[in-house]
């Protein structure tokens, strides 16, 4: 099959976020409505903007690496669409200093707690509530 017969219809929104400007892309299914959001590293609600011009829901956020542009606001998408956070379990290590990364740019964040499920070459992340 080549591409002038591929039917699939799908959303792609590549928008500029966070401090350093990373790419945060939005795919998505025009027939389904389902999208994944690759690199939330901020503006949150830029991100929600569009995800609700498309009528989206996000099932699932990916990380491509665990710098701070890309992954910085992965928990606040998180808690917003309850969509897991998927990223490579060799970035575990740069995700539990996200404070360091922070003050480089001069920002401050909270430390969050991480469990951490490994499946294959990707991790599945969820915040763990502090004591």
């Amino acid at each position: 099959m080549g591409y002038a017969d591929c039917s699939i219809l799908m959303i792609h929104e590549v928008l500029p976020v966070g401090q350093l400007a990373c790419n945060c892309s939005i795919v998505g299914d025009e027939i389904t409505h389902e999208a994944v959001v690759i690199d939330p590293g901020g503006d949150i609600s830029e991100i929600v903007s569009i995800l609700d011009r498309h009528a989206l829901k996000v099932n699932m956020i990916v990380i491509t690496h665990a710098h701070i542009d890309h992954i910085g606001g992965a928990h606040k998408l998180r808690s917003l669409t309850g969509a897991p956070v998927y990223m490579h379990r060799d970035d575990g290590v740069l995700a539990a200093n996200l404070d360091i990364q922070a003050s480089w740019l001069g920002c401050e964040t909270r430390k969050i707690r991480v469990s951490i499920s490994r499946r294959g070459k990707a991790i599945f992340c969820r915040p763990v509530p502090s004591n």
